[in-house]
């Protein structure tokens, strides 16, 4: 069976704009962070030195050249 990595994860950081939780998320071509709460999108080097162990979870089943 062959195994698919998931799109998104949630984390433990908060949003700079509303302190939501952040999401992880990917899509075939970049790695980036979102709010759901207010629907900000932020680019994943602003939070790589905050890494919780969700982010780094996610971050181990993405190709390098994504991120």
């Amino acid at each position: 069976m062959p195994y698919f990595a998931p799109r998104s994860a949630q984390t433990t950081l908060p949003c700079p704009n509303c302190q939501e939780k952040l999401e992880i998320a990917r899509t075939c071509h970049e790695v980036y962070m979102r709010c759901k709460q207010c629907g900000r999108k932020y680019p994943l080097q602003e939070f790589i030195a905050k890494a919780d162990e969700a982010m780094e979870a996610f971050l181990e089943n993405v190709y390098c050249n994504r991120i």
